[in-house]
């Protein structure tokens, strides 16, 4: 960028320079015009009058270069007269549109992770947003955390619901502009946006407030499902938490869905409910929740998610706003107890994320088929690392995982197809020793049968056998032969030595 000095005044000065002056007006008027009788009259006389016009127009003096206006007269159009230039896409008003629809307000921060995650920043979501209120589909409705809230006018609703197949879920108009905005349901739509951008899911696969009814306990609703077929997860249920219930209030929402997932299904057969109890995912062929969520992939219930975040509370009127150092400091802080917190929950609920004994022996792994996936993490996490990072604690294991990883589980499914593996080698192992414990020996020489012989052994039980091995059996054959030809050798010699006395004698003349 150029400086200039006082000296040598730049195109942005002005007139502060006198001797500027007369380029200035030969710029704004650039000679004498003649009037009709030939008189000549300097048009420099008439600039401080601005012409009718809606344009900007020039006072006299050089103009600006730079800055939003090249006039410095102000348009004489009516304010709200020039409509702003359309600058994002029909696609991108239409993902905004959907995302207002299903979750009803939002800011742009959380309509950009949920409309358009791809993008680098928010801009193209408040550029919608902005042509949504030009068009009249969208306006504001108040603010929150600093940033402006967004919902649609009864024509984008309108025109959004024709955007999503029939039977969707959606929010109702908001028409009382006066009510308040909910804290919590402002966390739902950012981890939802959080979900997203990570790849887990999309607006469409996202529901807010689901029932899940149990006989004999209150029903509960979770906050947000998630439910996307085919994907590395394919169901989810979150729960987000400000801060304001009791860790007994937490560990009896797990236990409501644990109640929930164990509810056989609509005709199912009791009896053979309770005999897959011992056959792994074959139970939940059973249960009511496979018709109602997809499978999800892994052994266990579908998993529960707690997003945990500190209640923000207001403060009271005069006092002194924190410093930055103060609120890094809180934040630190509150984070710290959210992780105790967490703590407090997972030694609550051990009973329903704690993986059973395998009823068969041999085997050691976890037995998570019945047994209630849970994973935790608190927002700020989210909003500092995004839901794709290792921010995801599974209950039961140390450290933080991604959330593929944290729902794995590393010590159940494929580890029991290791042990199981390992179990059938010792198994044949031992069978192995057994059958050569039983294993038959000759009775002359105490070897031990081969696999032919023992079969052969087998076959010849019926009508005897002699017991004795292939070996001693040669032996005898070799022994045989040999006295049978022995005895062959000596009745020929026999023969011929009764064949020389018969002979008869002659005497010698």
């Amino acid at each position: 960028m150029t400086t200039t000095s006082l000296a040598a005044p730049g195109p942005d000065d002005g007139d502060q320079g006198a001797d500027h002056l007369p380029q200035v007006l030969a710029k704004a008027s650039p000679g004498r015009d003649k009037d009709p009788h030939g008189a000549s009259t300097d048009t420099s006389a008439r600039t401080s009058t601005a012409p009718p016009g809606d344009g900007p127009v020039s006072a006299g003096q050089q103009p600006r270069t730079r800055g939003r206006r090249r006039g410095d007269n102000p348009s004489t159009a009516a304010p709200g007269s020039r409509r702003r230039k359309q600058r994002a896409t029909g696609p991108a008003r239409a993902r905004v549109m959907v995302a207002l629809v299903l979750f009803q307000r939002a800011t742009g921060r959380e309509l950009w992770h949920l409309a358009l995650p791809g993008q680098a920043c928010d801009k193209a979501t408040r550029d919608a947003l902005l042509d949504l209120q030009d068009a009249g589909k969208a306006r504001p409705d108040g603010w929150a955390r600093g940033r402006k809230l967004w919902c649609l006018t009864k024509a984008g609703h309108k025109e959004a619901a024709r955007l999503l197949p029939p039977g969707t879920k959606l929010s109702t108009v908001r028409e009382d502009e006066s009510a308040g905005y909910d804290e919590h349901a402002l966390d739902v739509t950012a981890t939802a946006g959080h979900l997203t951008r990570a790849g887990h899911g999309s607006p469409l696969t996202l529901t807010t407030e689901v029932r899940h009814a149990v006989p004999g306990r209150t029903a509960r609703y979770a906050d947000l499902v998630l439910r996307d077929p085919g994907s590395e997860v394919p169901v989810l249920l979150v729960e987000v938490d400000r801060d304001n219930e009791t860790v007994g209030q937490l560990v009896e929402k797990l236990a409501t869905y644990t109640a929930w997932c164990e509810l056989l299904a609509k005709g199912a057969d009791k009896v053979k409910a309770k005999a897959a109890r011992h056959h792994g995912a074959a139970v939940h062929d059973h249960r009511h929740w496979r018709t109602v969520y997809p499978p999800t992939g892994h052994e266990g219930y579908p998993p529960v998610a707690l997003v945990l975040t500190p209640g923000r509370k207001r403060d009271r009127p005069g006092t002194k706003p924190l410093t930055p150092e103060q609120q890094a400091v809180k934040a630190e802080r509150d984070h710290a107890r959210l992780l105790r917190r967490l703590d407090a929950v997972e030694a609550g609920s051990a009973a329903f994320w704690s993986p059973r004994p395998y009823p068969f022996a041999g085997v050691t792994a976890g037995n998570y088929h019945l047994a209630l996936p849970v994973v935790a993490t608190t927002l700020q996490l989210l909003d500092d690392q995004g839901a794709a990072a290792p921010v995801w604690r599974r209950f039961g294991r140390d450290g933080w995982h991604t959330l593929t990883a944290a729902l794995d589980n590393p010590d159940g499914d494929r580890l029991l197809a290791v042990e199981r593996q390992a179990a059938a080698a010792a198994r044949r192992a031992r069978e192995e020793a057994e059958r050569e414990e039983s294993r038959p020996a000759c009775t002359r020489c105490s070897t031990p049968f081969s696999d032919e012989r023992w079969a052969e052994q087998e076959r010849a039980r019926a009508w005897g056998d002699d017991g004795l091995c292939a070996g001693c059996r040669q032996a005898d054959a070799d022994q045989k032969a040999r006295e049978e030809a022995e005895c062959e050798r000596a009745a020929v010699e026999a023969a011929e030595a009764e064949a020389k006395r018969s002979r008869p004698w002659r005497r010698r003349t």
